[in-house]
């Protein structure tokens, strides 16, 4: 957290923060800086990383993606510790939920095929994604659920904390770039944290920059996949 903000990489897609050598990314789910927010990237270089962390506590979407990112560098641990499982989220959802009741919040690519490989799929999207469950329904079916899979993008529209309550009894997943590999998760009901690590900056940035995909950045090298699990600790 005492690490100082060396760099930082904007893109239409996420926001990288590098600090302390290490780089946390965050996606931006389409937020922009606003008025008075064009130079909040520029200012916080030279700033620690827990500093520009505290804008996770703001009202500013963006400020607050840009906090999540250099939360990610702070908290990126030594990789030498880490898990690696080269197998997709997906593969391990899939594994976790085969025959059960399983909950993916956020619509993902693998959705439609996971849908086939569990014993039943209840996609949480507020956006309109095929299949997705209404919203009135959410409550209902939350406490019924085997395996719940969160992104971490939740953490950035503040409904992580609903979805980890709501599905009490489920086996949790917390998933993709923006989470943020902290054990705090685990006492607020986590067990799995499935996300990444960024090894090559350059590369990284370069995808960033690009506006690509995660899919393709990962495809261009640079992002190594690992799991921690609260049985581990």
């Amino acid at each position: 957290p005492d690490a100082v903000v060396e760099e930082i990489v904007a893109g239409p897609l996420f926001i990288a923060v590098v600090a302390g050598g290490r780089m946390g990314i965050s996606s931006l789910l389409g937020a922009r800086p606003r008025d008075g927010e064009k130079d909040l990237a520029g200012k916080a270089v030279g700033m620690k990383a827990a500093r520009v962390a505290e804008y996770l506590l703001g009202p500013s979407p963006y400020a607050v993606c840009l906090a999540m990112a250099a939360l990610n560098a702070a908290v990126t641990p030594d990789t030498s510790s880490l898990r690696e499982d080269d197998r997709p989220a997906d593969a391990l959802i899939a594994d976790l939920g085969r025959g059960k009741n399983v909950g993916l919040v956020g619509e993902f690519p693998f959705t439609e095929a996971l849908r086939e490989k569990v014993g039943a799929l209840h996609l949480f999207e507020l956006r309109d994604a095929p299949g997705a469950l209404p919203r009135e329904r959410w409550d209902q079916v939350l406490p019924g659920l085997d395996v719940l899979a969160v992104t971490g993008t939740a953490l950035l529209t503040r409904q992580m904390g609903y979805f980890l309550t709501g599905a009490e009894r489920a086996v949790k997943i917390i998933l993709g770039p923006t989470t943020p590999f902290s054990p705090v998760l685990f006492r607020f009901g986590a067990d799995y944290l499935s996300g990444s690590v960024v090894t090559d900056h350059r590369r990284v940035a370069e995808g960033i920059r690009a506006g690509v995909s995660f899919r393709a950045i990962k495809k261009n090298g640079g992002i190594r996949f690992v799991q921690l699990r609260k049985e581990d600790l």
